[in-house]
């Protein structure tokens, strides 16, 4: 990519992002902490144990209460050697082809979220990572419905690794609550520069375009790049 290719889209974001004096898209979010379990064929990649958590849950849109909306689920784990690890999920489709189309939740009991594009695992074949839902959360993706049910108990979800042609395999389990004031260090998640040095986001050409996004949305709302 071209310096010039490359400072136009982060000029794009940035100027989007200062506008609405927010994020491009997943404005309206929840600060949540927690724990990751891994399962002990993935422990090679988290280390063993519990591994601490950070999340948001957002609104892509911020469509008003009830309505259906494109909802986020953003993570940093620390990996097998204390570093931060992100996940940016949103809702997509299910099936082969439906894991390439972001779209709208009606609740965030129902949401599938997954990453869109496919990590690379070592040696592994793409593999796409998604996360299920406990079926305990609220019946509407209203993120104040949401905040009222974390105040009563954890939301739960499932970390599934899925591979076209290959049974699903269960990756971790994540267990997240309301975050403490002093505990959140963090405003933004960044997958494509904080991942083990053994995991790529591919294609790597649309990754680095997914980078420059963060970097202007980032830059136009104030924060270093």
């Amino acid at each position: 990519m071209t310096d010039l290719a490359a400072d136009a889209v982060r000029g794009v974001f940035s100027q989007v992002a200062r506008l609405r004096h927010a994020r491009v898209l997943y404005p309206n979010g929840l600060r949540l902490s927690g724990r990751l379990h891994a399962e002990p064929e993935y422990e090679w990649l988290f280390g063993a144990g519990e591994r601490a958590v950070l999340g948001r849950a957002s609104k892509g849109i911020g469509t008003p209460a009830g309505l259906p909306d494109v909802l986020g689920l953003a993570l940093r784990v620390l990996d097998r050697d204390d570093h931060p690890w992100d996940f940016a999920l949103a809702t997509t489709g299910r099936g082969a082809l439906g894991r390439f189309v972001i779209t709208p939740a009606r609740s965030w009991r129902t949401a599938r979220y997954g990453c869109l594009m496919p990590y690379r695992l070592g040696d592994s074949a793409p593999t796409w990572i998604f996360a299920e839902p406990d079926d305990r959360q609220p019946e509407t993706p209203s993120l104040d419905a949401l905040a009222d049910h974390l105040r009563d108990e954890p939301a739960t979800f499932v970390l599934w690794a899925s591979a076209i042609g290959a049974p699903d395999r269960k990756l971790a389990e994540v267990v997240l609550h309301p975050a403490d004031p002093g505990d959140y260090r963090t405003d933004f998640f960044d997958p494509m520069t904080d991942h083990p040095d053994d995991v790529r986001i591919l294609p790597e050409v649309i990754g680095r375009l997914r980078e420059l996004a963060y970097v202007g949305s980032r830059s136009g709302r104030g924060e270093q790049p």
